[in-house]
Parts: C-alpha cells; sequence; structure tokens
C-alpha cells in the first residue's frame, strides 16, 4: 500500500467519524414546545401512571359489587363422621306369636343409618332484601370510582402546572445566564478601561478594585444560572420520564393569549371544575350511600332458593332430592351494634359535608388571591411600559417598527439585561447590550420596562410565568 492512499484513506476514516459523533451530538439534543412537554409528562409521568392503575382496581371492584345483584350457584359437600347411632330394638315376642313361638323368637337391633355420612348439593340463591344494601354498595363503589378519576385529573394539572413552572424557569434563566454574560463582559472592559487609567494616573486604585469587583460579581452571576440551569433541567427531566442526561432544546415561542374574566367567573368555574371538590363531592355521595346501607340491616335478609343434593347414609331419606323455598336471617339483639352503625356513617357524612365546604372557601380564596396577584403583576407591567416609553423625539419609523418585530424572547431578554446593570449601565450599542437592527437606546430602555423589571420584582413562579407570557 502506497502511503498517499493510506493517508487518503486515513483522512476519510477520520472524516466518517467526526461526522458520526456530530450527528449523535445532534440526535442527543431533544427540542421540545410547550404544548409537547406538557403532553409528554401527562404520557409518561410515573405518579399518573398509579393514579390511572388505581381508577382500573375502583373500576374493577365497582363491576364485583355489581355482580352481587344476581343469584349465586353454590355446591357444598360435607363428610361426617358419627360417634353413636339411634337403633331401633325390637324385644323378642313384640310382635305377637307365630306358629306357636314368639315373634320374633330373640331380640332383633334395626340400624338406623351409618356412622360415616356423605351429602353434596347444588344450589341456586337469589337475595330479596339484601338487594337495597347491594344498591348502596353500588352507589358507593361509583363514587369511589368517580373520585379516583378526579384524583386523576387533579394529579394531571398539577403535572402540567409544574412542567409550566419548570419550563418557563428554564427560558427565564437561560436569559439571566446571558444577561449575566453580557454584564460579565462589560465588567471586564470596565475593569480595563480602569486599569488604563490608574495607569496613566487619571483615576485611583479604588476604581480598579470596584471593577473587579464588579467582575467577580458577573462570574458569580453566570455560575448561580448555570447550576439554576442544570437544577431545573434536571427537574423537567424526571417529570418528563426521560432520561435526567437528557439534553432539551425549548421553544422559546410560547401561548401569549391570556383571556382575564370577573372575578365571580372564576371561582364559578373553579366549584364546577375543580377536582378537588369534585373527589370531596363524590366523597359526599359515598358517605349518603354508607348511611343508607347502615339503615338497611335493620331489615331481615330474606333469601329465595332451590337445591338438589345427593346423600349416603342418612335413614329414611332418599340418596337424590330436591328442596326449595326461602331463607330468613334476622338479628334479634345485637346489643346496639347496628345502632352505632348507622351513627357512624352519620358522623362520616357530616365530615364530608364540613370538608367539601371547607375546600370551596379555600378554592374561592386561591382565586381571590391569584386574581389579585394577575392584577397587580399587570399593573407592574403597565407602569414598566408608561416609564420606558422613549421620548417623543426617538419615535422613529424603525424604532416602531422593530418594536413590533420583537418576540417574547427579546422581550424577556432585554428586561434581564436592564435589571441587571447599574442606573448608569450602557445602552444599545455599548458592551452589554449589542443594538440590532432598527434598536436604539429607547427600544432596550422599553424593553426593559415591559417585562425585566416587573419579572425581577415577583419571586412567584407562577407569577413569573404569566410575566413570560405577557
Amino acid at each position: 500500500m502506497n502511503r498517499p492512499y493510506f493517508f487518503r484513506t486515513l483522512g476519510i476514516t477520520g472524516l466518517a467519524v467526526l461526522c458520526a459523533a456530530v450527528r449523535a451530538g445532534a440526535a442527543g439534543v431533544r427540542r421540545l414546545t410547550l404544548g409537547e412537554a406538557v403532553h409528554l409528562a401527562v404520557a409518561q409521568n410515573r405518579t399518573l401512571k398509579i393514579a390511572r392503575l388505581k381508577t382500573q382496581e375502583n373500576e374493577q371492584k365497582k363491576a364485583g359489587e355489581r355482580a352481587a345483584y344476581f343469584p349465586s350457584l353454590t355446591t357444598r359437600a360435607n363428610v361426617w363422621r358419627l360417634t353413636e347411632l339411634q337403633n331401633i330394638e325390637i324385644p323378642a315376642g313384640a310382635l305377637g306369636t307365630a306358629g306357636g313361638g314368639p315373634n320374633p323368637e330373640q331380640n332383633v337391633t334395626v340400624p338406623q343409618g351409618q356412622l360415616t355420612l356423605y351429602s353434596s348439593g347444588t344450589m341456586l340463591a337469589q337475595p330479596l332484601t339484601q338487594l337495597l344494601r347491594i344498591h348502596q354498595a353500588n352507589r358507593m363503589a361509583a363514587a369511589e370510582v368517580a373520585s379516583s378519576r378526579d384524583d386523576v385529573k387533579k394529579a394531571e394539572n398539577e403535572v402540567a402546572l409544574q412542567v409550566h413552572t419548570l419550563y418557563y424557569g428554564i427560558l427565564v434563566a437561560q436569559l439571566q445566564k446571558k444577561a449575566a454574560e453580557q454584564q460579565t463582559t462589560y465588567a471586564a472592559e470596565n475593569l480595563r478601561e480602569s486599569e488604563e487609567d490608574v495607569r496613566n494616573g487619571s483615576a485611583l486604585k479604588v476604581a480598579a478594585i470596584g471593577g473587579r469587583a464588579g467582575l467577580l460579581e458577573g462570574q458569580q452571576a453566570v455560575l448561580t444560572a448555570d447550576l439554576q440551569l442544570a437544577d431545573l433541567r434536571t427537574e423537567l427531566n424526571d417529570l418528563l420520564g426521560l432520561p435526567l442526561d437528557t439534553e432539551l432544546e425549548l421553544d422559546p415561542e410560547v401561548p401569549a393569549n391570556f383571556e382575564t374574566l370577573a372575578k365571580a367567573e372564576y371561582v364559578k368555574i373553579a366549584w364546577a371544575q375543580n377536582p378537588e371538590i369534585l373527589a370531596a363531592e363524590e366523597t359526599v355521595r359515598k358517605a349518603q350511600a354508607g348511611v343508607a346501607a347502615a339503615k338497611t340491616t335493620y331489615i331481615p335478609d330474606i333469601t329465595a332458593f332451590a337445591r338438589y343434593s345427593h346423600q349416603d347414609g342418612v335413614p329414611f331419606l332418599v340418596h337424590n332430592f330436591g328442596t326449595f323455598g326461602v331463607d330468613l336471617t334476622y338479628d334479634v339483639f345485637d346489643f346496639g351494634k347496628r345502632r352505632t352503625m348507622v351513627r357512624e356513617r352519620a358522623a362520616q357524612l357530616a365530615q364530608a359535608e364540613q370538608n367539601l365546604e371547607r375546600l370551596k372557601e379555600e378554592v374561592a380564596v386561591a382565586v381571590e388571591r391569584s386574581y389579585n396577584k394577575v392584577e397587580r403583576t399587570k399593573s407592574l407591567v403597565n407602569v414598566a411600559t408608561e416609564g420606558g416609553e422613549p421620548a417623543p423625539g426617538e419615535r422613529t419609523a424603525g424604532n416602531e417598527s422593530g418594536r413590533g418585530r420583537r418576540n417574547l424572547g427579546v422581550r424577556a431578554e432585554g428586561g434581564h439585561r436592564s435589571a441587571l446593570q447599574s442606573p448608569g449601565g450602557p445602552a444599545a450599542g455599548e458592551p452589554g447590550i449589542p443594538a440590532g437592527p432598527g434598536r436604539t437606546g429607547a427600544d432596550s430602555r422599553a424593553d426593559a420596562g415591559m417585562v425585566g423589571l416587573a419579572a425581577l420584582t415577583v419571586s412567584d413562579p407562577k407569577e413569573q410565568c404569566y410575566l413570560w407570557a405577557i
């Protein structure tokens, strides 16, 4: 093999390996939108899988309770061993005389049955009065199924909320990291200028010390943002049911539509659709059925039956015979057990009703607080927008077109940059905030007013999610 051919083959092989590595790295990054992330979490989250299996369990339990309405066909067999038999003794001459002698001539023992008895039978039984209790048991089982479905809905809502919180948190953290990196670049440039001024004798050393402190603060902000991003990505991967080391690329274009209704409408919707309230209502229905079932214990248990039996060992009874009739069972005196059961179920019903009222009040309070937070956040954004409006002389056609072209990511990015900078920080075109096409210093200040000030003054992650949408 000649040397040129060898090196050419080696180069082609290396290029192929490099391309394969690049493709593998690209395949390792998973791109997601907010909707895809929510659907993936709802489909793969293990907590939701457990909740759905619980629903299936309750559905099977309800099917078992429903089967009690129908007749039951049972077979029963017995083997008995007796210790002693009662025989018939006929003394001599008890039947008179025959042929001049006693009849019988001596005492005769007539056996009655056998010491070992065999019996078996097949019975068809239909409960009658027990149907009242069975109906209430089915109501309780149906309430449990509905309650478990509401629990699944509640778990899905919680998972979706967690996905939204982590998704927005990652986007905000990425912008914070970018802003911190730009602030670090600006601080490094400021430090370089301060050191030159100190060397030229036009500034004191304290200026260089302050610049170095600003650079260290910027570097610390970058490290903090990196740690926060790593934690948020790990939590999101776990929530989505993905490997924890999966690289995610999140789409920053998120729905920004938010229609505000009247506060009373939110309360009405929450009472009608909140999974916790719906589950509490099913618990009340279950408790009501429990009270009714406890009261049916005062009714005798009457069962109609038909049985075909076979026996061997019982005297004066054919081997095969049939029986049919009605069986009645009633506890005449149970030392107050039924009464205490009714009182216990009534107490459970009262607890369920009080819990339902408590949940409604809590949901109303939560709606009140959330509504006030939204209104407060919108006020913060409006105030910041008014404060960030450019001067009349700064309004240009390019400025307006640039403002119209801004997307959510640009708004938030500008906001975080401005919030991290000092009041005398650089404007657009200076180190830290590069001015894009059609952007001026007034545009950057307006961006900061739109989102940055409000986003960093609100500590609640849910409010930050709303701010991102704005």
